[in-house]
């Protein structure tokens, strides 16, 4: 499951990670795997560009896998600064 030459690389409190799949098209790319921790499973996605990276546990994929399109919209637009605050 984890490469070797990837054991450094894994977050704190990661004990073992699955081999890293990825998705982008023309405006980005992220990675995604699983991870083990002692607290149990969770989703690791990763934006190689940004440098930005999170751990998602069951509960908050289930948040996010709730949410309508529009909230997604929303939320991109706001970074872009099409939405002003």
């Amino acid at each position: 499951m984890t490469d070797p030459a990837d054991r450094d690389g894994l977050p704190a409190g990661v004990v073992q990670a699955e081999p890293w799949n990825g998705i982008g098209n023309e405006f980005t790319g992220v990675r995604f795997r699983k991870v083990f921790t002692r607290n149990g499973e969770r989703l690791q996605i990763d934006v190689p560009r940004s440098g930005s990276s999170i751990l998602l546990d069951p509960m908050a994929l289930e948040v996010v896998a709730d949410q309508k399109p529009e909230f997604f919209t929303h939320l991109i637009a706001t970074r872009l600064g099409a939405v002003e605050d």
